[in-house]
């Protein structure tokens, strides 16, 4: 079963959403903003670190499948050393509250074909995108706003690249990519992270 963004978005937890990271609990009111006052820049780049998680998950399992070739397989094996490449530097500021060991995962066929991996990936990547973009405005910190714009803008190529993998053809993508709050951020990634 292939996974739309529109459906891929719409999943998660009903009323409080909460991710599990690390052995830890990172939660959201469906109505919080990430410049709420309840959520800290660590909240946020614990959330971004997971998501990276996922997204190294994601492109192993994407590389492993054998289903691109070529370019694109080489742009996923690129992909992934960018988000171990995030991952360090967002648990070299958490240090010990850097989550690690999650368990990931994914609807059934998702890495059956390139499309199913390119709508998957679309997805995420829609999520991650939308993330960075509300964590730009939301953090405190000058610092991890700079690391989150960097981090968002090699985010967006990724999207490109997985959005043209899903239509089987080159898209362009939106003008303004829309921002997420923290509990948008955490809803879009919450049905991927296996029960413990």
């Amino acid at each position: 079963m292939e996974t739309t963004r529109a459906a891929f978005l719409s999943r998660g937890a009903k009323g409080g959403l909460a991710l599990v990271a690390g052995g830890s609990l990172l939660a959201a009111t469906t109505g919080s903003a990430f410049g709420a006052a309840s959520v800290t820049d660590t909240d946020i780049a614990k959330l971004a670190a997971t998501a990276e998680l996922l997204a190294i998950d994601f492109y192993t399992r994407a590389i492993k499948s054998g289903k691109l070739r070529g370019a694109e397989a080489a742009y996923l094996r690129a992909a992934l050393r960018n988000e171990k490449d995030h991952y360090k530097a967002l648990a070299g500021v958490l240090g010990k509250k850097a989550p690690r060991g999650i368990k990931f995962k994914y609807p059934a066929g998702t890495f059956a074909s390139a499309r199913s991996i390119g709508t998957t990936g679309q997805a995420l990547e829609t999520a991650f995108v939308g993330a960075y973009l509300g964590a730009v405005t939301a953090l405190r910190s000058n610092d991890l706003k700079g690391v989150a714009a960097q981090i968002g803008n090699n985010e967006s190529r990724h999207l490109a690249i997985l959005s043209n993998i899903a239509a089987g053809t080159i898209v362009s993508g939106p003008s303004f990519p829309k921002p997420f709050t923290a509990a948008q951020a955490t809803k879009a990634v919450t049905p991927f992270v296996a029960s413990t």
